[in-house]
């Protein structure tokens, strides 16, 4: 009796051993469907962080085809306002779709054809692919790492941490690690970050069936993370759509494609094209619209529509920066470069996102130039004409905090004065006195260098411009051209 309880014994520890080692690879099929749903939150962190936001995500894998050594997929992410629902807000757009073709490779490699997936460092990814890991072509063995190569950006290293049980599905737990070569070694004038992505991928079926990513910066000058943001996410459904069902999405999707790309090239400068050359774009996406059967992928189509109603009335999509850690000074056209500036007057950060809703001007000036007086002077005037509707915001390029406060007080300004040191580059201060304007979703409308007796006349025009096309557009305009690009809102 006792020999037979010491043997169950063993057999019973044998059985609970884990394995050390795995051989995965996405195994899918023509017509299969992945569906995940999370949520993605950001938060500034440190002393008087007050910043946060959060949406709803969901994203969905379909693929196309697949072969022996690749599989081609359509890669659709949609991000929405907390407490909407997909199914039950039909009628309500998402604040974000993007739909892009890629290929997942055999070892999980995703990748697409004049299209950057990479994951950006600051800000949701419009294109999420989280769901694969790149394995290495060897098994993968408990504890041993291995690299994966990133354009642009340092090498991820992944290892395996064992197996879990997700939703009832055997799953492998691997963590990935990214950062940049100083985050381990903070500088006074280079910002930092650092990525962890923790997948939990079922063992048989190589794609992940929960999701992790966060993502840190921190801002030069500082040792702890200045920012913060988490992506999670798990899958909700996994089908395979034989026939008709099969059809009906591959076709909705390579329509919105298509709709995407012959709409392209009349979004940039939509005032040199006839109202007819939209009005027909429009005819044939309302056309397919109303004779072929709704799929998931419908708001794509739906957001080509809504980019071609805005360049109807001349509003300009911002332009989708390309993905890459190197630092360049932002064009006409971009997202303005977010940033993290200590309030010269009060001693308190500020942070570009909470001024966000409505028209920027930025007024980069030296405290000490013979010009400066006049300029702070326009800069107020400019303030007190548009108090309620337009944000003017100063920043003093120097470090003499006493003579900032100073002019400050003898001036009798009301506008803040933050430190523009650090934003240099980033908004390519070469000369001073710069006007830089933006519009209520952040994007650089234009800029103005030097000081003249035409400067006061162009930067209000242009202000005056920016809220006559407020006005146009209604409420919330601001976020309606990040909706026809793929981006979201940064608040």
């Amino acid at each position: 009796m006792t020999n037979l309880c010491l043997i169950t014994c063993l057999l019973a520890t044998a059985q609970a051993a884990e394995p050390s080692d795995w051989l995965l690879f996405p195994r899918l099929s023509r017509g299969q469907e992945l569906v995940y749903r999370g949520s993605f939150s950001e938060e500034a962190l440190g002393h008087g962080a007050q910043f946060s936001r959060s949406y709803q995500l969901e994203s969905r894998f379909f693929v196309i085809n697949s072969t022996s050594q690749a599989h081609e997929i359509a890669l659709y992410t949609a991000f929405r306002s907390p407490g909407a629902n997909a199914d039950n807000n039909a009628d309500k757009a998402p604040s974000s779709v993007r739909l892009e073709l890629a290929r997942v490779s055999m070892q999980g490699a995703v990748s697409a054809d004049g299209v950057s997936l990479a994951v950006p460092l600051d800000g949701p990814a419009t294109v999420e692919c989280g769901a694969f890991v790149e394995f290495p072509r060897a098994r993968i063995r408990a504890g041993a790492p291995w690299l994966v190569n990133e354009d642009n950006r340092p090498p991820r290293s992944w290892r395996a941490l064992g197996s879990e049980v997700i939703s009832n599905t055997t799953c492998l737990k691997v963590e990935g690690l990214q950062q940049s070569p100083d985050w381990d070694e903070p500088r006074g004038d280079r910002a930092a970050w650092r990525r962890r992505d923790t997948v939990w991928l079922g063992l048989d079926t190589g794609f992940a069936c929960k999701v992790r990513r966060v993502l840190e910066r921190r801002d030069a000058a500082h040792r702890d993370p200045t920012q913060r943001s988490i992506t999670e996410y798990e899958l909700q459904s996994n089908i395979q759509y034989p026939g008709h069902l099969f059809e009906d999405r591959k076709r909705e999707i390579m329509q919105a494609l298509n709709f995407k790309e012959i709409a392209a090239p009349y979004l940039p400068q939509p005032t040199r094209f006839p109202q007819q050359t939209f009005d027909a774009l429009i005819a044939r996406i309302d056309h397919h619209l109303n004779n072929q059967p709704r799929t998931p992928y419908r708001e794509a189509v739906l957001q080509v529509r809504r980019s071609l109603e805005a360049a109807k009335r001349g509003e300009i999509p911002p332009a989708t920066p390309a993905e890459d850690t190197r630092l360049v000074a932002a064009a006409i056209g971009q997202r303005a470069p977010d940033f993290l500036a200590t309030n010269m007057l009060s001693g308190e950060s500020g942070r570009l996102r909470r001024w966000l809703g409505r028209p920027i001007v930025m007024v980069f000036y030296a405290p000490g130039s013979a010009k400066a007086e006049e300029v702070l002077h326009f800069a107020q005037s400019l303030l007190d004409r548009h108090r309620a509707a337009v944000c003017v915001l100063g920043f003093a390029l120097s470090d003499d905090l006493d003579r900032v406060r100073r002019q400050h007080k003898d001036l009798r300004l009301s506008l803040p004065i933050l430190s523009g040191k650090g934003l240099r580059q980033s908004y390519g201060i070469d000369a001073t006195p710069k006007f830089v304007v933006l519009d209520a979703a952040g994007v650089i409308r234009t800029n103005y260098v030097g000081w003249g007796p035409e400067t006061p006349a162009s930067v209000e025009e242009e202000v005056q411009s920016l809220l006559n096309k407020q006005k146009q557009s209604g409420p919330g305009s601001g976020d309606a051209n990040l909706e026809t690009s793929g981006t979201l809102p940064k608040r």
